[in-house]
């Protein structure tokens, strides 16, 4: 997203028992003043006083004041809406506070492409914006529509919906994901394959588990080893990594998505970074990693740091926690306090704070990572 010249880049912080929230220079724009916080989307931010909840503007100023229930509201404004609750009444409201009244759902979940998954009865449907039901609740699960389809699943199987509640794909596989680039995974007797928007099978369903589709690759299982293939099913790389049984129970059993041309994966216990022609570019030397995000892959062995795409060490490895990088600095933990550190390695702001956030464009959209 382009930051425009009026748009603040902020990061909630703790300091004692109280948040605010600091722009890049580690000055505060927001004081300590909130029992806890959540960072910025579609130019509002959920605070917490004592037990109740509201949301804030980029000034500080309450919007929407602090009278709703914290354990059943919503802590993220998404496609112009969140979910909040008040003395038993759930509502979605926009981001002046205007709500609509969903308390006959006994579940609501965000909106995505314009509808917002409801459960009445015991039966999943869709609402739209207005808060009309344009998909009848009929099906035991249904997911958030992705790519003008969505998931739903009935009896045990699942297939495909559009907007307008037509079963485009039908109810046929024993699991099925969101769309990704065009394709979606699916299940079939126990084995893995993907499907295109008019439900052709473009890759059979062979494959012992698989990931989503990022950047035109995919892992994919076989004997409990991953490899890659590409989007017309060819494979990229030997099935020889991330053994689904790995002695470091907190390692994924699966390889990274692949995120700006590189993909990390494990082979003999260690962390490495492969390209999409399948070559190793940066070496196994890592017990963990978050992946390429930003242009630089927080890497970790006893200590963690920073490298960039030729995997020269720009942060040095001798952080305890990090967060990714986000409008040039990334939030880095050291004997139990949190700070950022920029592109250099240099400690942009003190290591001084509690806990942190990452830095967001206040007027960005809500973000979904992808792995």
């Amino acid at each position: 997203m382009k930051v425009l010249k009026n748009d603040k880049i902020l990061a909630p912080v703790r300091l004692g028992k109280k948040w605010g929230f600091i722009n890049r220079k580690g000055d505060f724009e927001i004081p300590l003043q909130f029992d806890y916080a959540y960072g910025f989307y579609e130019g509002r931010a959920k605070v917490v006083i004592g037990k109740k909840c509201g949301f804030i503007n980029d000034m500080g100023e309450f919007v929407i004041p602090p009278i709703y229930d914290l354990d059943k509201s919503f802590n993220f404004f998404v496609n112009g809406f969140v979910k909040v609750r008040l003395e038993g009444k759930s509502s979605m409201i926009d981001p002046i506070g205007n709500g609509m009244d969903v308390s006959s759902y006994e579940e609501i979940y965000e909106f995505s492409e314009g509808l917002a998954s409801v459960k009445l009865n015991g039966k999943w449907g869709y609402i739209n914006s207005f808060g009309d039901m344009v998909i009848p609740p009929k099906y035991n699960t249904t997911y958030e529509f992705q790519e003008g389809l969505a998931e739903v699943e009935l009896n045990g199987k699942w297939g495909y919906i559009n907007n307008k509640g037509n079963e485009v794909i039908p109810l046929k596989y024993s699991d099925a994901a969101e769309f990704s680039e065009g394709l979606a995974r699916v299940e079939h007797k126990n084995s893995y394959g993907f499907i295109d928007k008019e439900g052709n099978e473009t890759i059979p369903c062979q494959y012992g588990d698989a990931g989503i589709f990022s950047e035109g690759m995919v892992a994919v299982a076989e004997n409990e080893l991953w490899g890659f293939i590409n989007s017309k099913g060819k494979q990229l790389t030997p099935f020889k990594y991330n053994p689904q049984e790995s002695k470091y129970y907190y390692l994924p059993n699966r390889p990274h998505s692949f995120s700006e041309g590189l993909a990390a994966v494990q082979f003999a216990d260690k962390y490495g970074f492969i390209d999409k022609n399948g070559d190793e570019i940066i070496p196994f030397e890592y017990s963990s990693t978050y992946g390429f995000q930003d242009g630089f892959a927080f890497v970790k062995n006893a200590y963690g740091g920073f490298i960039d795409k030729k995997g020269d060490v720009v942060v040095p490895l001798k952080y305890w926690e990090a967060k990714r990088f986000s409008h040039g600095l990334a939030a880095v933990k050291l004997n139990d306090k949190w700070g950022f550190v920029d592109t250099n390695g240099e400690e942009a702001v003190p290591i001084q704070f509690d806990y942190l956030g990452i830095f967001r464009n206040c007027n960005a959209p809500f973000e979904r990572i992808k792995d």
